[in-house]
């Protein structure tokens, strides 16, 4: 794909998303126009005409003929201009990639955000997603982790490969009852840190807040919550994964849910080559494809590009306060 190509295909991917999201309107405030003294009062009566009074609008013509002006029209238009294209443009829809392609691509964007990147051989795969699953826990000092409930997931025997580093796994699953209420007694008697020998955190400290802060909010809290917000990492194989942003597509549900990704200090993703798609609006069309009822779409929808990135009015960046800081993807062809 030409350089020339890729920059158009850029600005159409926000069009692409509108068509398959669909459009939202925004209603202005009312105030006072600077440009013709005119004043709009529509919007502050919206909830006398919704109680069942009618709105009022003063000025509108001055207001529009203004705006008309200022186009170089003599006058407001009578109907709305020709609206003949909607969504991406033909040319950016009618980009198609190899898988190889998609690969390289999406390795270009994932790492240009920092994360990193390992493509393995399908015959390879349990063997060197372990060994670099373990490698990255023993750099980062990760003593739990936080696992969706995915086939994918235990073919690999990743559990089995972090038991061996003395790595705690916590599948996202309910806990049996019998079991919630052990952990939860060992939670109220676990001292300051994150459950980890020598090591400090916040997860840590809430627990043992919770010893003696009885009916505190972190008591009340589901058990798998609690279990998850001790973990480091985060394992999850995402449904999608979107090659010219980079982007990692997870639709939560009852056995992967979004707390894994997103409480998590370190985000561990696993797919396949053959979930690449080109453009989000392949993701956004497969999701919707068939669905009948908004109950049939997963209860959220996350879109992962890099490490989580925050700033204040001031523009200073912090990386890692809403998400985890650093991202690694395993792409198995």
């Amino acid at each position: 794909m030409s350089q020339s190509g890729a920059n158009r295909g850029a600005n159409a991917a926000g069009a692409e998303t509108a068509e398959r999201l669909g459009s939202v309107g925004y209603v202005a405030n009312a105030g006072t126009s600077t440009e013709t003294g005119s004043v709009v009062t529509g919007t502050a009566r919206g909830t006398a005409a919704s109680a069942g009074g009618a709105g009022t609008i003063r000025g509108r013509e001055a207001f529009m003929a203004n705006i008309a002006k200022r186009l170089g029209r003599p006058a407001p238009l009578a109907d709305a201009p020709p609206h003949p294209f909607r969504g991406a443009p033909d040319f950016y829809k009618a980009i198609q990639l190899t898988t190889e392609e998609k690969i390289e691509l999406f390795t270009q964007n994932w790492t240009a955000l920092t994360g990193k990147v390992l493509v393995v051989e399908e015959a390879e795969a349990a063997a060197k997603i372990g060994a670099w699953l373990r490698e990255v826990a023993a750099e980062l000092g990760v003593q739990r982790v936080s696992r969706w409930e995915h086939d994918g997931l235990r073919a690999l025997g990743l559990d089995a490969a972090l038991a061996e580093a003395g790595i705690e796994v916590v599948p996202w699953r309910e806990p049996e009852a019998g079991a919630a209420a052990a952990v939860s007694a060992g939670a109220a008697q676990q001292p300051a840190g994150n459950g980890a020998a020598g090591q400090a955190g916040p997860a840590g400290g809430a627990a043992a807040a919770d010893a003696g802060g009885g009916g505190s909010n972190w008591a009340q809290r589901s058990e798998l919550l609690r279990r998850t917000e001790r973990c480091q990492l985060g394992l999850v194989w995402p449904d999608f994964a979107v090659a010219n942003t980079g982007t990692l597509v997870l639709k939560a549900s009852r056995e992967r849910g979004r707390s894994v990704s997103l409480l998590t200090e370190i985000l561990f993703a696993v797919f396949r080559a053959d979930q690449l798609v080109t453009r989000m609006g392949e993701a956004f069309a497969d999701i919707t494809a068939g669905v009948r009822s908004p109950l049939d779409y997963p209860s959220s929808l996350n879109l992962i590009t890099g490490p989580s990135r925050s700033a204040d009015i001031e523009n200073d960046l912090t990386i890692g306060i809403h998400g985890p800081g650093k991202v690694y993807a395993v792409i198995i062809k």
